[in-house]
């Protein structure tokens, strides 16, 4: 060990337990000190090395489950917590209660942390020695030891996780840092560039700090190590246990770090596997258009947040959760249960029925929330063979479904305009980079910084006070920025648009006088982008891909069967919805013309006749996730179209297996009997609607009164209001079967449908 430098830490020192019962893992901790300072004491050190994960490792090469803290908010420190502690802000008293710190292994490459301590070169009651990492010390007085304890770290190999906060750690961070000039190329310097600071300003400020190890997660303890209990699970569990009981933590942010429940661990493999795709095509999806942290999916909206992300951590949970632990009626088309609600998506025994033929069938039942009691290995590959279930249909959808192979091959090239070295020195298209491309927390971070900048611009100039420099200079900074990321976004919408719709970007928008056909263009875009994005579409997606599959299968269906019978929908599926998307005329186009003009492609706008309309007729103006029953309906409506059903018919054609064909033939009439029901449900409950609306009643009241002015009798006037409703129900009837024929090109009936597809085959095969 010569040569082996390690920073010390001294406080008091204590012991607790985490986890629950047979699985509860010993933790000691030191109660300590840090401050900022020139002194170059131990505390001073301590509050050097008490940074941020970004500072430490590579975000880019963290796994979901190393991604353990908030998004820091640099603007939320340097105008709220500093000057609280340095006494700019009105309080009697200025204190933090303690920073809670887990002390962690570096990876030699610095992308992560190591599961477990290397194993102590020496171990006994008063002190414990991790060879080069750690020692911990019990400090003795005239042979008594005393409560006062010695951590002493070394600083390349170890790192600090702060369980909580972060925010208040770089608070302190920050004021180091600004004392000692020792920012360096920090990029987050200029959030903190207006402080002016004097050793007498901070010299009475510390913070505590709890940090902890876990003495027992080393390398050698194979007890652990067969549990699945590692340094990254217990740091997730301290995280969570500490936050919530605080702050509220983001439901997203829960899922992310949630080791019980299958459903999360299922999401996060779907993002580990977005996130680790490498360059080799363009047009497939990646993690850059799925919201993962907090954001106002989490609040239940029906488009996630970020002009230009399309799916999140929420949405994934949820539809893992339906797929896998749905309830049985889910899959049905008459009353499904509602999968949204949580209370629906506890079914034990549609797990073990999936995993029939595995290794796993010894299971009798799996609960959702019970990741933790089964051996790990075991738990790792059913989160493996669930999960496929989900992201066989899931990952087609995003790399290969139209819209959003457009929108991935469009921001791919944007990422690499952005990362070109002449964006790269330009200051406001890097930070469009790192808005666009780095999480949507930093673009939460930075707009909340930007509204800090201009509520304190207004409350200076209300008070009649001169704005300073830094509050105009980072403000003028800040609206370049938006600027500049209004205009990537408005670049990314209309090449999106364009590709989508085949149409000559540069001739398109280059022409003068095209501004009224450019904005057509746009809004016809916009309705189906912004359709697609919601939870409802994506639900509705996926669980049209299980409805269909699930009678399908025969009693017992072992796993690899069901696989295959997955994958076979959701390719033609995926097909079939690219048909009804794509314009039967070829070429590209340089005027507003092709598939843009069809009336199919209105399917999703609500001011315009379509299978939308025929929602907001029903009485449904506002998109929510529990409208996936809906989307589920018009994904089926859609692919045995008359735009579509070929493609249907080619999948089978083309299919290997003559089992899952004879099992799609055979289920046909009932699946198309159910879409044709719901079709005519919808169309009730939209005459429903008008008749029982408010305007309509009003409408039979005056009839009723001008009747009797008229001085009709009671039997004349009801002969009359019943004409009125009879017409108007024809009306909405008429007016939901002209949506129906503008998506669908006609109103077909349930023989038309099933004949042409089964008729087809049958001529194609006698031709054969």
């Amino acid at each position: 060990m010569f040569g082996v430098q390690k920073s010390s830490v001294y406080g008091t020192y204590g012991e607790f337990t985490v986890g629950s019962d047979g699985d509860r893992v010993r933790a000691q901790f030191l109660l300590t000190k840090m401050k900022p300072g020139s002194e170059g004491t131990w505390e001073n050190e301590l509050a050097s090395q008490m940074v941020p994960w970004r500072e430490v490792f590579d975000i880019e090469e963290l796994t979901f489950d190393e991604l353990l803290q908030r998004d820091l908010d640099d603007s939320r420190v340097a105008h709220d917590l500093i000057p609280y502690l340095l006494g700019e802000k009105e309080a009697s008293a200025r204190f933090f209660p303690p920073i809670l710190a887990v002390l962690v292994p570096k990876n030699s490459n610095k992308t992560g942390i190591q599961s477990y301590y290397p194993e102590p070169t020496s171990s006994s009651e008063e002190a414990i020695r991790f060879g080069e990492l750690f020692d911990f010390n019990k400090k003795k007085f005239e042979d008594n030891i005393t409560p006062i304890g010695e951590l002493k770290y070394n600083r390349q190999r170890t790192a600090f996780v702060i369980a909580d906060g972060q925010h208040r750690a770089m608070a302190i961070l920050a004021l180091h840092r600004q004392i000692n000039k020792s920012w360096g190329a920090d990029r987050y310097a200029s959030f903190y560039n207006h402080i002016s600071l004097n050793a007498e300003q901070i010299q009475h400020i510390e913070l505590p700090v709890c940090i902890i190890f876990l003495p027992d997660l080393h390398e050698a303890n194979e007890e652990y190590k067969q549990k699945g209990i590692d340094l990254k699970r217990v740091c997730r569990e301290i995280f969570l246990v500490v936050n919530k009981t605080a702050k509220r933590v983001s439901q997203s942010r829960e899922l992310l770090l949630d080791d019980e429940d299958f459903a999360a661990r299922m999401m996060r493999t779907t993002l580990s596997k977005l996130k680790g795709r490498g360059e080799e095509t363009s047009s497939i999806a990646r993690i850059y258009s799925f919201s993962f942290g907090d954001s106002e999916s989490d609040l239940g909206k029906q488009v996630v947040a970020g002009q230009l992300q399309y799916s999140s951590a929420v949405a994934l949970y949820k539809m893992h959760a339906a797929v896998v632990f749905g309830n049985p009626d889910a899959f049905n088309f008459d009353e499904p249960s509602n999968i949204t609600d949580g209370r629906s998506i506890k079914n034990t025994a549609r797990p073990v029925e999936i995993l029939r033929g595995t290794s796993l069938e010894k299971w009798q039942s799996l609960s959702r929330t019970s990741a933790k009691y089964h051996p790990p290995l075991e738990v790792e590959l059913a989160v493996d063979l669930l999960g496929k279930i989900s992201d066989i249909a899931l990952l087609k959808l995003f790399d290969e479904f139209k819209p959003f192979a457009v929108q991935n091959s469009e921001m791919r090239a944007l990422r690499t305009r952005l990362l070109d070295p002449d964006a790269r020195a330009n200051l406001t298209q890097s930070k469009c980079y790192s808005l666009l491309f780095e999480g949507s927390g930093v673009r939460n971070v930075f707009e909340e910084h930007r509204q800090r900048l201009l509520d304190r611009h207004k409350e200076l100039n209300d008070e009649a006070k001169s704005v300073g420099d830094y509050i105009t200079h980072q403000l003028s900074d800040a609206n370049a920025v938006v600027k500049a990321l209004d205009q990537r976004e408005d670049e990314i919408k209309k090449l999106r648009s364009a590709q989508f719709f085949n149409i000559d970007y540069k001739r398109f928008f280059s022409a003068e006088g095209n501004e009224q056909d450019i904005k057509e263009l746009l809004l016809r875009s916009k309705s189906i982008f912004d359709t697609v994005s919601t939870q409802a579409f994506q639900l509705g997606y996926l669980m049209a891909i299980h409805s269909v599959v699930e009678p399908m299968l025969e009693p017992n269906t072992p796993y690899s069967k069901r696989i295959q019978y997955v994958e076979f929908i959701s390719n033609i599926y995926i097909n079939a919805l690219n048909a009804f998307f794509s314009s039967d005329s070829v070429g590209e186009h340089y005027t507003l013309n092709g598939l843009v003009k069809e009336p199919r492609i209105r399917v999703f706008d609500t001011n315009e006749l379509g299978l939308r309309k025929l929602l907001i007729l029903s009485g449904v103006k506002e998109l929510n996730e529990r409208q996936w029953v809906f989307f589920r309906y018009a994904i089926l409506e859609i692919v045995h179209s008359k735009h579509a059903f070929r493609i249907i018919f080619d999948g089978l054609k083309k299919a290997e297996d003559s089992a899952i064909i004879d099992a799609y033939i055979n289920k046909l009439p009932s699946l198309i009997e159910s879409i044709v029901k719901l079709r005519e449900e919808y169309i009730y409950k939209a005459v429903q609607a008008c008749l029982n609306s408010s305007d309509f009643k009003r409408e039979i009241d005056l009839i009723k009164a001008e009747s009797r002015g008229q001085g009709q009798t009671d039997s004349e006037i009801e002969e009359i209001v019943k004409a009125k409703e009879a017409q108007t129900e024809k009306d909405i009837r008429d007016k939901c079967e002209d949506s129906i024929k503008a998506s669908l090109g006609e109103f077909a009936t349930k023989d038309k449908i099933v004949n042409r597809i089964i008729l087809t085959k049958a001529t194609n095969e006698g031709s054969e």
